[in-house]
């Protein structure tokens, strides 16, 4: 992996969207969309849903096995 790429990235991805996403969903939940929360969700996201989801659009958009 390179040092540059994993640097791109990581800038352009806007942490400020992602969070936003978390705190709209909590609320549409109706759960409170605290700091707590947020962080509970997202680390679940990280842990249980990414990497298969990761996974499956690299699949599917680059046509690998």
């Amino acid at each position: 992996m390179s040092d540059k790429v994993l640097a791109e990235l990581a800038e352009w991805i806007d942490s400020r969207v992602i969070a936003g996403v978390i705190l709209e969903e909590l609320e549409e939940q109706e759960a409170q969309p605290t700091f707590e929360n947020g962080k509970t969700i997202w680390l679940d996201v990280l842990e249980n849903e990414l990497p298969d989801a990761l996974c499956s659009s690299v699949k599917a958009r680059f046509d690998v096995l």
